[in-house]
């Protein structure tokens, strides 16, 4: 006993016949189990269902940059900042950038907080600590910003550091920043040797990229048709078993052979 498919018009079954029936008959009437494929089904299956309508939610954005040149670095307080304490911070005046109000705020001795271990405050400060001020009218901003140490000799990379998403307003919370920043940006050695181009002639470039995102806004759009070829399977199935094309079995009843597919019988 053995698998075979058999066509009735432009429909396919999967059933067993004796393979030593004697005539077609045989064939085609030693096998009445269910159909378990339809050509039509197996060709509704590759047509993506149509999609009507749309609906896009997006937020406006706006991008802009604003840059603290520094004449004079070696001038600047060098007092490692504990905390919220104001000593050994310097900001830029407020500058604009994408429609909102903003400052550049170094600290040359870094910056750590007060339930934070020796060991780290000790390595914090090696560093300089990098942030960005808000000092727009927004309750809840979001944004992202780019700060970038520009790198003042040719050839040489800037040093940069990404923010993908923060919340900017007036009143610090949980989730919503007054100031926000990188408090390890470099390590201060690195930026006091000229020779690595991030301060030369005592000079030193902070450049910050911000982009702010209003309200999430949703529009809904009747959908443009999509187009969809025609299904040829059946035709195809139909094609390839009548002309035995790409045969790689053949089945016999009586004096008659009916070339088949390996792939399709399984």
């Amino acid at each position: 006993v053995g698998e075979v498919w058999w066509t009735d018009g432009a429909i396919f079954s999967k059933g067993l016949v004796n393979s030593h029936a004697t005539d077609s008959r045989e064939l085609t009437t030693a096998h009445q189990a269910p159909r378990h494929w339809h050509t039509a089904d197996m060709a509704m299956a590759t047509v993506p269902i149509p999609v009507e309508s749309v609906c896009e939610m997006n937020a406006s954005s706006k991008t802009g940059a604003i840059e603290f040149r520094i004449g004079a670095w070696s001038a600047l307080p060098s007092e490692h900042v504990m905390g919220g304490a104001p000593q050994g911070r310097t900001k830029s005046e407020t500058m604009q950038a994408a429609g909102e109000k903003w400052q550049i705020e170094v600290v040359p001795g870094g910056c750590s907080m007060p339930d934070e271990s020796e060991e780290e405050v000790e390595r914090l400060k090696e560093h300089v600590t990098v942030s960005l001020a808000y000092t727009g009218d927004s309750e809840a901003l979001r944004t992202k910003y780019l700060i970038t140490l520009v790198n003042q000799l040719p050839g040489k990379a800037d040093r940069k550091v990404d923010e993908p998403g923060v919340t900017f307003g007036q009143v610090n919370t949980d989730t919503i920043f007054t100031q926000h920043g990188s408090r390890d940006f470099i390590k201060r050695s690195d930026l006091q040797d000229e020779s690595k181009g991030w301060k030369v002639n005592d000079r030193v470039i902070i450049r910050i990229a911000i982009t702010t995102f209003g309200d999430l806004e949703s529009t809904v759009a009747t959908a443009a048709p999509a187009f969809a070829p025609p299904s040829t399977l059946s035709a195809d199935l139909k094609r390839i078993l009548k002309s035995g094309e790409a045969s790689d079995i053949a089945l016999y009843c009586g004096q008659r052979e009916f070339p088949a597919h390996r792939l399709v019988l399984r």
